[in-house]
């Protein structure tokens, strides 16, 4: 991976529950890990290719490998929340490419 690519500050962000005085279970949103990464946003074609098959894509991650990174995670990139959709490792568990689905705060 070329070092010069990794040019976006992200944090990665994982679900925690929290109770409440009542019992009610809600979901918050804490910093995991902050990382330099390349975020390519998808264009037209490759979305439209990723709905054929189900599949939610709007933007690729790539970043160095994380020991722990889950699907359960989300980025948060720039004022945008990029929830993981599939980690997939490569160059033999050295680079992790996460593709991600732009979602509302």
């Amino acid at each position: 991976m070329n070092p010069g690519q990794l040019r976006e500050r992200i944090e990665i962000q994982q679900p925690t529950e929290t109770r409440s005085a009542l019992g009610e279970v809600t979901q918050t949103w804490t910093t995991w890990k902050s990382r330099w990464a390349s975020v390519q946003t998808l264009n037209s074609k490759q979305v439209l290719t990723a709905n054929q098959q189900d599949l939610r894509i709007t933007h690729k991650v790539r970043l160095r490998y994380l020991d722990g990174l889950k699907s359960s995670y989300r980025i948060k990139w720039r004022d945008r929340v990029l929830q993981v959709v599939s980690v997939l490792e490569h160059a033999q568990f050295t680079v992790h490419e996460l593709l991600c689905e732009e979602t509302a705060q």
